[in-house]
């Protein structure tokens, strides 16, 4: 493993999310902070997702000591304080190795896997005009999508990494997570019409609205099958090859395909027939991931 992907981390390659942290010795250190974790506090979980809490506190050298955690595998929280609370929400989830002397990122062989993966993925013209085309499922000709898709470029400049970001923000602030469907595990119909009129889906409906929106704009994008790890979990493909469950979004911008995850930064929920919008802003956590943010919970079968 790359040893500069053991002490340094990246979170996204938007820099306005990024988050940009480095690890010295027993100690992590902010290189960059995304807006929304500006003055918040870091929480240690164990990597079970169960464990006790740890919050963190900044050192007089600016680092966080992590040498009080437990020495074995653990997964920090990135979170954000609560105001008046004792609670924090999480913004990314990363794995680390502590030991006696030193801390590393702890990162799983789905990252060579997913690498090799994007890697294959083709960019040539004939590829890319491809992926813009309509589909039965990717319903991009249709008027509805037509004019969203128009509305939303209409409000940012005419560079496709920012219609791209629009599209991605519009889609989870737009649509609402439907843990009915996910109970009663009967598929309802996630083509983009279906998921733009209804507003209630799961990760399938986010996928097909967000690459229909693009296409709509003349921006190729795919949707990729990939599996998902538990919250406070990480990919464990060593010892087991678990199937697809999950699917996130490719989109082609500045020469290079973009990840994208909407579901997991869509946080209104619809539950018992009814609708409930989230009052948290958007984190914008999971947009332009990195491969290396990306492999700690996702991978990409060959």
């Amino acid at each position: 493993m790359n040893n500069d992907i053991t002490r340094k981390f990246c979170s996204s390659y938007y820099h306005k999310a990024s988050v940009r942290l480095a690890i010295r010795g027993n100690k992590l250190f902010f290189l960059r902070k995304s807006k929304l974790l500006r003055g918040r506090n870091l929480v240690g979980v164990s990597s079970d997702g169960y464990g006790k809490q740890t919050v963190l506190k900044q050192d007089s050298d600016g680092g966080y000591d992590l040498s009080i955690l437990p020495h074995t595998n653990q997964v920090l929280s990135l979170c954000r304080h609560i105001p008046g609370t004792d609670n924090y929400s999480s913004y990314i989830r990363i794995p680390i190795s502590v030991n006696v002397r030193n801390a590393i990122f702890h990162n799983t062989p789905a990252y060579i896997y997913n690498i090799n993966k994007l890697k294959r993925i083709a960019k040539d013209e004939a590829s890319l005009q491809y992926w813009v085309k309509a589909t039965n499922y990717f319903q991009s000709d249709e008027e509805v999508i037509k004019n969203t898709a128009a509305k939303i470029a209409k409000k940012c400049p005419e560079d496709n990494y920012l219609r791209v970001l629009a599209v991605y923000k519009f889609v989870a602030r737009y649509l609402f997570y439907d843990y009915d469907e996910l109970q009663a595990k009967e598929r309802q119909d996630d083509s983009s019409l279906a998921v733009i009129k209804r507003r209630h889906t799961t990760c399938r409906g986010y996928v097909s609205l967000c690459v229909s929106l693009l296409r709509a704009l003349n921006i190729p994008a795919q949707q990729l099958a990939c599996y998902l790890a538990k919250p406070g979990q990480m990919i464990d493909i060593e010892n087991v090859k678990p199937k697809t469950n999950h699917v996130v979004v490719a989109a082609f911008a500045d020469n290079r395909w973009l990840l994208l995850d909407p579901t997991r930064d869509s946080h209104n929920k619809y539950e018992n027939g009814e609708f409930y919008r989230s009052n948290e802003q958007s984190s914008l956590a999971n947009f332009d991931m990195t491969e290396q943010l990306f492999s700690f919970t996702h991978w990409l079968p060959l």
